[in-house]
């Protein structure tokens, strides 16, 4: 039989083996604090990244003249198309009924313009109703406003107004601009329909 260890050898291999028991857990809790220390700091710097990202930027402001003003058009007078619904269709085809009002805004501040047509047009382009006879004066900031009632449906889905105004002098173009507004039982709609310039002066 072999001779046995001396027990030296056995106190020295007990005594390497309470290090490792004692060692592991210890360089095993560094290792993970180091990780999640790395880890940490990964994702403060993706939360910068998304932060800088997301941080707020002023708009851009383009479309400027000589000056520093807008570019707001100055006209003498203009032909202007403005797209409007006596009704919409909804639940399968069903006519909604819209009430119409057509706002026409003089936006300029020191001159007046005339209004000089407001025609009502249905869908198929046929001439509903001429809704000014002569001219009308817009002063300074002044607004008018012509109405077609929810039970007036001549016009139809597709009906427009043309309106055709000018100046004496130039002035900043009007806003010229159709609300529609309606309510069937619990439910209502509004929107706003803007005129499309279909031609005009500059003198």
């Amino acid at each position: 039989m072999p001779d046995p260890k001396p027990y030296s050898q056995v106190d020295n291999t007990k005594t390497k083996n309470s290090l490792l028991v004692i060692l592991f857990p210890a360089i095993t809790f560094v290792l993970l604090i180091l990780l999640m220390a790395y880890i940490g700091q990964r994702f403060n710097a993706l939360d910068q990244t998304l932060e800088e990202k997301l941080r707020f930027q002023p708009p851009v402001v383009e479309n400027v003249r000589d000056g520093g003003g807008y570019a707001i058009e100055i006209v003498d007078g203009q032909t202007v198309y403005v797209p409007v619904y006596s009704h919409i269709y909804s639940e399968g085809g069903q006519a909604y009924l819209l009430e119409t009002t057509l706002s026409i805004r003089n936006s300029d501040p020191n001159r007046p313009i005339t209004i000089q047509s407001v025609r009502y047009y249905d869908t198929k382009g046929q001439l509903v109703e001429d809704h000014i006879k002569g001219n009308v004066s817009l002063g300074p900031l002044e607004t008018t406003s012509f109405l077609v009632e929810k039970s007036d449906a001549r016009g139809g889905s597709g009906a427009n107004f043309i309106v055709v105004w000018d100046a004496v002098e130039p002035v900043y173009e009007p806003i010229i601009e159709a609300v529609m507004v309606g309510a069937a039982g619990v439910h209502g709609i509004s929107f706003v329909s803007i005129g499309r310039t279909l031609s005009q002066r500059q003198e």
